[in-house]
């Protein structure tokens, strides 16, 4: 408060305690054997107690019982300590009690003045009741949130799983050997998907899963389908832990699906050795390139990615053009496929 130029401005014990008196927290100040010596209205309207009736009585009167002992103790701490001011509560939730006897969540600032000799302490102490059953009911409603999605993702890993089986049921009745292979094609395709579900379902982040595991088991489950060993064909993943969002994750699944299926079907013929490479390179937090390469015969001169009429090449043009990403391909030796993901086409988001 500013005086008037000219006139001088005093205050009397009754104008501060005024001025307490307008907060809405509770202030409460004690001397050295922790008996009350001011307590303001903001108190009296949280605790229940008026300022006569706490006068000279220890502040234990307004803890619980079981801190009284230690809050003691924690005062003389402070009033040996260095500091001047500090916040209570940082070792556990701090708690108050009412004229009442019900306990209530508070939060509590402590400030400490050496008064002719004698410290004085000062409490500022505020009811949090509110905002804790609030915060309560917000943490209930996430945790039913987190075990609706949970059980989203499990029940379409389960669909998913379902269509595979019937189609799987199908394909054993087919003779032909190119249709049969179609169907199974058609599986994986479903199985990488349904695999992204069921590592979400085990996350603990529902919204992200680590794409280094999830590669890994998509990878062999394929060997196990197309019957190669990884001791004939040796499988290097050299990526860091990333995690992805579904949005991303499910293209690029697919997409890895199609290129290492096709590895393993046409870069290895007549029981051949080889390495298939997966790599994945980020910029910052940004997915900046996946690769997919392989030592194997390369790609027959008459077809590229571009006039592939398979149904797996193309949608690995469509999914890459659906993510904004442009394709290298490269062959003989080996062939080589990179997605590259530039900066200003929205390239999906991942973070080690």
């Amino acid at each position: 408060m500013r005086a008037a130029p000219g006139a001088e401005t005093v205050f009397s014990p009754a104008h501060s305690m005024a001025i307490v008196d307008l907060a809405d927290d509770a202030i409460i100040s004690v001397g050295s054997d922790q008996r009350i010596i001011l307590y303001n209205q903001g108190a009296e309207r949280i605790f229940g107690f008026s300022a006569e009736q706490v006068a000279g009585q220890p502040l234990d009167l307004l803890l619980p019982e079981r801190f009284a002992h230690a809050h003691r103790g924690h005062v003389r701490d402070f009033a040996e300590g260095a500091a001047s001011a500090r916040r209570m509560g940082e070792r556990s939730e701090i708690f108050a009690r009412r004229r009442d006897g019900t306990e209530f969540p508070a939060e509590a600032s402590i400030s400490k003045a050496n008064v002719n000799g004698a410290w004085i302490f000062t409490v500022i102490l505020r009811d949090v009741t509110e905002r804790k059953i609030a915060e309560e009911k917000i943490q209930a409603s996430l945790r039913e949130k987190e075990v609706l999605l949970k059980e989203i993702h499990h029940r379409v890993k389960n669909n998913l799983q379902v269509v595979s089986s019937l189609l799987g049921l199908q394909s054993r009745v087919i003779a032909d050997p190119q249709t049969r292979r179609m169907f199974q094609e058609s599986q994986n395709r479903i199985h990488s998907m349904a695999l992204l579900h069921e590592r979400l379902y085990q996350s603990e982040n529902l919204s992200e899963i680590d794409y280094r595991q999830y590669v890994c088991e998509l990878t062999a489950h394929l060997f196990r389908t197309y019957g190669v060993s990884a001791s004939r064909v040796d499988l290097k993943i050299s990526f860091e832990e990333t995690r992805m969002n579904l949005d991303a994750a499910v293209p690029c699944g697919l997409i890895l699906n199609e290129l290492v299926s096709n590895c393993l079907k046409h870069a290895f013929p007549d029981g051949r050795e080889g390495e298939i490479r997966i790599e994945l390179c980020k910029d910052g937090g940004r997915l900046a390139s996946v690769l997919v390469a392989d030592t194997g015969v390369g790609l027959p001169e008459d077809i590229s990615l571009w006039n592939a009429k398979s149904l797996g090449l193309r949608l690995v043009r469509i999914l890459a053009n659906n993510m904004g990403a442009a394709v290298e391909v490269s062959s003989r030796p080996g062939t080589s496929v990179k997605l590259v993901f530039p900066d200003t086409r929205g390239a999906p988001e991942g973070s080690a």
